[in-house]
């Protein structure tokens, strides 16, 4: 008889069904579990800006693509660069399927840096919106307009605390580049900053672009903001920022960079906590991704300015753990700079 290492037509047929039966019985074990329960979404900010807008649309709309369809809501959990929202999913919220986060990208390599009471090697991915490019801007108040001019002169820029981006890019920027940034922690978040720099209180921060197109379109549009740099994916509509890497010139400071930038390449992402359950993670893996196919739902993005360009939960996982790879002496020489204990 000869034997060509495939299944008889109707053993293949027969192993298909069960697995199809499998599937279908784990979506009805957290449909079961899902129907009439309250999902919430947990953001690791103030909502007043981009991100806000990101967990509203999607708390809006996810609801019908989880089995049992329950409701879902959402909760800010802003302090600590984002680290404080991260931490409660990780160790207090329920892990029986009913939370998710938001997450503040630059909370993934804090572990590397800081104690904090979680392990994004350990995150259960469920998927980003889109990446998040970044720039460093100032309103037209500021004393400096361009990057040179900061080398020369103070500029003060607002952050929410030191684990947060708008800490960690112009502390680099001041080491790396020689530029004189005055960094205000305390405050909340974005929004928070943005009207610190209305009042002028500061004069500009970090931003993900995203943020500006959508939440202050009228800076942009009255040529109020000017921008030393950028960094993370590139972005289109400004060819004459230069970019952070471009900038450095040694292999360890590109490394530094490298680091830095996989905050706007994860960008707004979901996760749940490890030991929520197979089934009920893979069912919100599965709502977010189908989600991420509704032409409504990305016209519901793109029609606020915001930027929209999924990105799996594998690639999330992949990124993350090249980032925990990073060698010893770059996170030393990080951690230096930041002003972190050892």
């Amino acid at each position: 008889m000869k034997i060509t290492g495939r299944l008889p037509a109707a053993a293949a047929a027969a192993a298909l069904v069960a697995t199809l039966g499998l599937t279908q019985a784990r979506a009805d074990t957290a449909a079961d579990f899902y129907r009439g329960k309250t999902v919430t979404l947990v953001v690791a900010s103030s909502l007043g800006a981009s991100l806000g807008l990101y967990g509203q649309l999607v708390v809006d709309q996810i609801g019908k693509y989880i089995p049992g369809n329950p409701t879902v809501i959402i909760q800010p959990r802003p302090g600590g660069g984002g680290t404080v929202g991260v931490a409660h999913v990780f160790n207090v919220a329920p892990k029986d399927g009913t939370v998710f986060c938001l997450i503040l990208a630059p909370s993934v390599v804090m572990p590397l840096f800081r104690d904090v009471k979680f392990d994004a090697s350990k995150f259960r991915w469920v998927g980003s919106i889109t990446q998040r490019p970044v720039v460093v801007s100032v309103l037209d108040n500021a004393p400096a307009r361009t990057l040179a001019d900061a080398r020369k002169t103070e500029v003060i820029l607002g952050s929410s605390g030191k684990g947060s981006e708008t800490y960690l890019a112009p502390a680099l920027m001041n080491e790396m580049l020689g530029t004189k940034l005055k960094i205000v922690t305390g405050y909340q978040g974005g929004a928070d900053i943005n009207i610190a720099m209305e009042r002028g209180e500061v004069h500009g921060r970090m931003q993900y672009w995203g943020g500006w197109t959508s939440v202050k379109a009228d800076w942009l549009r009255d040529g109020k903001l000017f921008h030393f740099l950028q960094y993370g994916p590139k972005i289109a509509d400004l060819p004459n920022v230069p970019s952070f890497r471009d900038l450095v010139k040694t292999d360890e400071e590109r490394q530094i960079v490298d680091l830095l930038e996989v905050s706007p390449n994860i960008g707004m992402a979901f996760f749940m906590a490890p030991g929520v359950p197979d089934d009920r993670y893979n069912a919100m893996r599965k709502a977010f991704e189908d989600l991420m196919k509704d032409a409504a739902f990305k016209e519901s993005v793109v029609s606020k300015g915001l930027e929209f360009g999924p990105i799996a939960a594998d690639e999330l996982a992949r990124i993350t753990e090249r980032a925990y790879r990073t060698p010893k002496p770059i996170i030393e020489r990080m951690r230096d700079i930041f002003g972190f204990p050892g």
